[in-house]
């Protein structure tokens, strides 16, 4: 065999590499995987860790209170799905949007208890491609922050307009929230909550493979275009902080790895609103500031909606 089509083998060997562990990768970190998902929830009903019970309490409680089941169609066609919880007639709402292949009742464990038994109705979404949400593809806030302002112009019109409402998120809700504030948002959101946010999914992509396979990382940016419909920029809290005037409260557990600590200062800094605090909450790592530390919590989150709402 002649030297040039050994060559030529091993770069198409690279190639198809390459391109099967992007395309694994984007599946991986874009796709609905509801079956594998199902089984990873299924599996942490035996889990007998006390903030994994905490999650499950919250969820039963999730449950067992009276609610009404929104629905709406994005503009891409995919059908969004919501629980509304009504609290003793209030117009002060908090529109929770939880994170990455997860449920309101798991990001919000501990946190939804606090903002109901304070008085605030709740409006649980369910993001796209996740719990009873349709959808193939995740888009880490791009999409996401669209279909937020869908569920608010909905609360609005179905309600009436006389609410005030706060937006808040964890983890890739919290970059749902983020990136919603960088874009015109209705006057009745007087404020936002942002739990552990990434900075961007670049950013967070590049964190969470520990800077590894960077070319099957840049590979995954057509591919998620193509498939999803996603451009990485659209997917950037920290550029939509910088058009932000929605008063913002940053929470982080600072112990965090998986969405490393550091980001959380990067987005307060990068923010334009006027009105803005952080909190870092003592030895929380992922997701968990609420419930590692749900007094503090409380005396942080609560003041401040009381202020806004």
């Amino acid at each position: 065999m002649e030297w040039y089509w050994i060559v030529l083998i091993i770069i198409g060997t690279v190639l198809l590499i390459v391109a099967g562990a992007s395309l694994l990768m984007f599946f991986y970190a874009f796709g609905a995987n509801r079956k594998t998902i199902a089984k990873v929830f299924l599996d942490r009903e035996q889990d007998p860790s006390p903030l994994v019970r905490m999650r499950f309490r919250t969820k039963e409680y999730f449950d067992a209170l009276p609610y009404e089941t929104l629905t709406q169609t994005a503009p891409d066609g995919v059908k969004l799905a919501a629980r509304f919880y009504p609290n003793s007639g209030t117009k002060q709402v908090a529109v929770i949007c939880h994170g990455w292949h997860s449920y309101p009742w798991w990001d919000f464990g501990k946190s939804f208890d606090i903002l109901y038994d304070a008085g605030y109705a709740v409006l649980a979404v369910y993001q796209r491609a996740q719990g009873e949400s349709e959808g193939k593809y995740l888009t880490y806030g791009a999409k996401e922050s669209e279909d937020l302002i869908g569920w608010i112009d909905l609360l609005l019109q179905k309600y009436g307009e006389d609410f005030s409402i706060a937006i808040m998120g964890v983890s890739m809700g919290a970059a749902t929230v983020l990136c919603a504030t960088g874009k015109p948002l209705p006057p009745q959101v007087k404020c936002a909550v942002s739990d552990c946010a990434f900075t961007s999914a670049a950013d967070q992509f590049r964190s969470a493979m520990k800077g590894r396979f960077p070319i099957a990382r840049a590979c995954g940016v057509p591919i998620a275009r193509v498939l999803a419909g996603i451009r990485y920029a659209d997917a950037s809290p920290i550029d939509a902080v910088k058009r932000s005037h929605t008063p913002t409260l940053f929470l982080h557990g600072d112990k965090d790895d998986f969405v490393p600590f550091p980001m959380m200062r990067r987005l307060y800094d990068a923010c334009t609103a006027e009105e803005k605090t952080f909190w870092a909450s003592p030895g929380a790592v992922h997701a968990e500031a609420a419930m590692q530390n749900p007094e503090e919590y409380a005396a942080h989150v609560l003041p401040w909606l009381a202020a806004h709402l």
